[in-house]
C-alpha cells in the first residue's frame, strides 16, 4: 500500500526518481533559508513532497499494541543520544542517522514502540545499517523546533552531518522498512550530490547571517485591530474556538480578546472568549479536573487525553481572567478544578516544584496499553484507582515551571486562595537559586542529577514574566532585580544587537547538526517583547523599551509566519500606556490593605499597582506627588491624568472604567 500511494502521489513517477525528488529537498527544515531554496525549484517537485507529507504526517497506526521483552529472538534497537558518540559513528562509519523525536506523554509514540520499533526486520535493519538516535521533545525542546514536522512522533533521516533528507510522522512496519531502504539506496548512488547540497544549505545559512535584515519601523497600531478583524473572521460561532478541527487550546487568543474587547469596550469580543471557554470545558477531566491535549473532533469531543502542566497553566490564567471579567462562579470552579489537579497530582512534595505531564492511557510493565484512556477517563474515582493511575512524567522543567508560578500567582489573589501564592514564591526562588547561573543562564530541566541544557529563550522569557508578576503581587524588589539579572544575562547570551531579535538558544561553535541554524523563533521572541515591555513599564529604564522595540520590528520584519493573537497582543500593548494605580497610606491600615488588594484583583491588563506608606517617604511615582491627608487613598492614572482620590475598593472598579472611557474618547486618542 504505500509503494502504491507514493507512486500515486508522484504522478506514476518511478519509485527511485520520486524518493530522489523528495530527499533533495527534505534535508533543511523550515526556516527562511529553506524557503528561499524552495521558491528555485519547479511547483511541480514541491507539490509532491507537500503530497506525501500531507500523507505521511497525517497517517495513523492501525496495528494492535503488543508486548515486547528483549531476548535473543526479540533484541531491541540500540537507541543513541544526541551526541558527539552517536555522530562520530556516523561519520565514522558512514551510516544515515534515524532520528526518532518522541514524548514520554505521546500515544503515538507509545504505539510505535510496540509495533514498528517492536518488529525485529526493523530492529535488525536500524541497528545494523543506520546509527538510531532517539530524542525526547521536552528535554530537547531545541532539537524539537528544528527537526519537528508537525506532530509526535517525527522520523528523521539524516545525514551524517545533522542535515534532514527525510521527515514522517508515525510509520507502520512495512512503511518504515521501505523508507529506510529506499534512502539507503539512494545515500549510496547519490551521495556525493546530497553531500553537495548540504554545503550548500550551511553557505546560505552563513550569506544570511552576514546580510542582516532591514530594520525599518513598519508596525502599526492598526495592525493589533487587523488582528482582531482576522480572529473575529476565524471564530467558530457553533463550538467556540478560532479553527475548525482538531480543535486546540488557544490561550494568547483568549488573552487577546479580553485585552482588546476591554480597552475598547466591545462586548461582542469579551464574548468570543467566554464562550469559548465555555464549550471547550468538554476537555476538563470531570472526575480528577486537569484538562486533556487536544481534540480530535471540532465540537472539543474525541479527546487526546494526555495531560500537560503548560497547558493547565495557561488554561488556569484564562479561567481566573474570566472570572475576574464576569463574576461568574463557573470560571472560579474550573480554576480551583485545575489548582486541585495540579496540587494532587503533578506536585512534587519534597520540594513544592511541579512534575511535566500525565500519560493517557495505563500501562503495564512493557510499556502496552493496560487500559486506553478514552476507557479509562470515563470510569469514577474508584474504578479508575482500581486500575491504577497513568504515569506522571517527573521531570522539572523551568519554563512550564515558571508558567504555573505565574498563573499561581495571579490566582491567589482573584480566588483569594493566598497558599498557590507562597508556593509559587517559593517555586520560583527555589529555581533562580538552584537554576540560574550568571554566566549560562537558566537550566532547562535535569539529566539524573546534573543540570541539562542552559540558556533557552523560552526559559528565559517565562521566568522572566513570572519575576515580574511575583514583584506586582508582593512589591518585594528582590524579585524585579532577580528579573533584570536575568534580563542582562538574556542579552548578552541571545540577543542579535545588529538586526534586532534574540536566537532561541547560545550561539556556540562546534555545534551539531541543525542546532548550528542561528533560529530566532517568532513565538519566544513576542513573548521576550511583552516581558521587555513590562521590564520598561516597573522600572521606566529607556533601555528595555528599545530592545522590545527592536524585536517586534525584527519579527515583524521577518519572512517567518507571525502568530495573529500573540502578535496582536504585543503590537497593541506596545502602543498602549498601561493603567498606573498609586495607593498611599500607612501599609498596616486595613484600607490601605484594602485599595491595594481591589487594585490588584481587578481586571485590566497591564495595570501597575503600586503602594505608598507616607511614613518611608513622599509619595512621588515619577514627576507625580500625591497629596496625602491621613487617610488612605487611591489615585488611578495614565501617563497624562489622574482621577479623583478613591477612598473605598468598592469605587475603584468605577474610578478605572471613567479613566477608561476618557481614554476611548476620540480626542483623548
Amino acid at each position: 500500500m504505500f509503494l502504491q500511494i507514493v507512486r500515486f502521489i508522484g504522478n506514476c513517477s518511478p519509485l527511485g526518481q520520486f524518493w530522489r525528488t523528495i530527499i533533495k529537498f527534505a534535508f533543511a527544515p523550515v526556516t527562511e533559508v529553506m524557503n528561499d531554496s524552495c521558491r528555485t525549484r519547479g511547483d511541480y517537485r514541491l507539490w509532491m513532497l507537500a503530497g506525501l507529507s500531507v500523507w505521511l504526517l497525517g497517517s495513523p497506526l492501525h496495528a494492535e499494541i503488543r508486548p515486547h521483552v528483549e531476548s535473543v529472538d526479540h533484541p531491541i534497537i540500540q537507541w543513541h543520544e544526541w551526541g558527539n558518540e552517536a555522530f562520530e559513528r556516523a561519520q565514522g562509519e558512514d551510516k544515515l542517522i534515524i532520528l526518532d523525536l518522541t514524548a514520554v506523554w505521546c500515544h503515538a509514540c507509545h504505539v510505535m514502540d510496540q509495533t514498528t520499533y517492536a518488529n525485529p526486520r526493523i530492529v535488525q535493519l536500524l541497528n545494523s545499517q543506520f546509527i538510531p538516535v532517539r530524542v525526547d521533545t521536552d528535554q530537547r525542546p531545541d532539537l524539537d523546533a528544528r527537526y519537528r514536522a508537525g506532530g509526535w512522533p517525527t522520523t528523521n533521516v539524516l545525514l551524517p552531518t545533522g542535515e534532514i533528507i527525510f521527515q514522517a510522522n508515525a510509520l507502520g512496519s512495512e512503511e518504515m522498512q521501505a523508507m529506510l531502504l529506499e534512502v539507503q539506496s539512494i545515500y549510496v548512488t547519490d551521495k556525493a550530490l546530497l553531500l553537495k547540497q548540504a554545503s550548500h544549505l550551511w553557505d546560505r545559512v552563513h550569506e544570511k547571517v552576514e546580510a542582516g535584515r532591514s530594520r525599518g519601523n513598519v508596525f502599526q497600531a492598526s495592525m493589533a485591530k487587523q488582528s482582531v478583524d482576522m480572529m473575529r473572521a476565524q471564530f467558530d460561532e457553533v463550538n467556540g474556538g478560532f479553527r475548525d478541527a482538531p480543535k486546540f487550546f488557544e490561550p494568547e487568543a483568549i488573552q487577546m480578546v479580553f485585552a482588546y474587547g476591554f480597552f475598547e469596550d466591545d462586548p461582542e469580543l469579551l464574548q468570543i472568549g467566554l464562550d469559548t471557554l465555555k464549550k471547550q470545558v468538554r476537555l476538563l477531566d470531570p472526575v480528577w479536573g486537569g484538562f486533556y491535549r487536544y481534540a480530535e473532533q471540532a465540537d472539543w469531543t474525541q479527546p487526546h487525553f494526555e495531560k500537560m502542566l503548560s497547558i493547565q497553566a495557561l488554561n488556569l490564567r484564562n479561567y481566573v481572567e474570566a472570572f475576574q471579567l464576569t463574576g461568574d462562579p463557573q470560571f472560579k470552579r474550573i480554576a480551583l478544578a485545575l489548582i486541585e489537579y495540579v496540587s494532587r497530582f503533578l506536585t512534587d512534595p519534597q520540594t513544592g516544584l511541579l512534575y511535566e505531564s500525565q500519560d493517557a492511557d495505563v500501562r503495564g510493565t512493557e510499556g502496552q496499553a493496560f487500559i486506553s484512556g478514552a476507557e479509562y477517563y470515563s470510569l469514577n474515582e474508584s474504578k479508575r484507582l482500581a486500575f491504577g493511575i497513568p504515569n506522571v512524567d517527573q521531570r522539572i522543567f523551568t519554563g512550564s515551571n515558571a508558567l504555573m508560578a505565574w498563573a499561581y500567582l495571579h490566582a491567589s489573589l482573584v480566588l483569594e486562595k493566598g497558599v498557590i501564592g507562597d508556593l509559587a514564591l517559593q517555586m520560583l526562588n527555589r529555581m533562580f537559586e538552584e537554576r540560574f547561573d550568571v554566566d549560562k543562564g537558566l537550566v532547562h530541566g535535569e539529566t539524573g542529577d546534573e543540570p541539562s541544557l542552559y540558556g533557552l529563550l523560552s526559559d528565559h522569557t517565562f521566568f522572566g514574566q513570572a519575576l515580574l508578576e511575583a514583584f506586582r503581587v508582593t512589591g518585594q524588589y528582590q524579585f524585579l532585580q532577580n528579573a533584570e539579572a536575568l534580563a542582562e544575562v538574556s542579552q548578552r547570551l541571545l540577543q542579535d544587537s545588529a538586526n534586532g531579535g534574540f536566537f532561541d538558544h547560545p550561539q556556540m561553535p562546534g555545534q551539531l547538526g541543525l542546532l548550528n541554524f542561528p533560529t530566532k523563533p517568532v513565538r519566544e521572541n513576542l513573548q521576550a517583547v511583552l516581558w521587555y515591555l513590562d521590564l520598561f513599564h516597573l522600572t521606566e529604564k529607556p533601555m528595555y523599551r528599545s530592545i522590545a522595540e527592536n524585536t517586534l520590528q525584527a519579527m515583524v520584519n521577518s519572512r517567518q509566519p507571525l502568530p495573529l493573537a500573540l502578535s496582536g497582543l504585543a503590537i497593541d500593548q506596545w502602543f498602549r500606556i498601561p493603567i498606573h494605580i498609586a495607593v498611599v497610606g500607612n501599609f498596616d491600615d486595613a484600607m490601605t490593605k484594602a485599595l491595594l488588594l481591589e487594585g490588584q484583583r481587578m481586571f485590566c491588563p497591564g495595570k501597575i499597582v503600586k503602594g505608598f506608606d507616607p511614613k518611608k517617604g513622599q509619595p512621588k511615582w515619577g514627576d507625580i506627588i500625591f497629596p496625602y491627608e491621613e487617610r488612605p487613598v487611591a489615585f488611578v492614572c495614565t501617563d497624562r491624568m489622574c482621577s479623583a482620590p478613591v477612598f473605598h475598593a468598592e469605587v475603584m472598579e468605577k474610578s478605572v472604567a471613567d479613566m477608561m472611557a476618557v481614554l476611548r474618547d476620540p480626542v483623548q486618542k
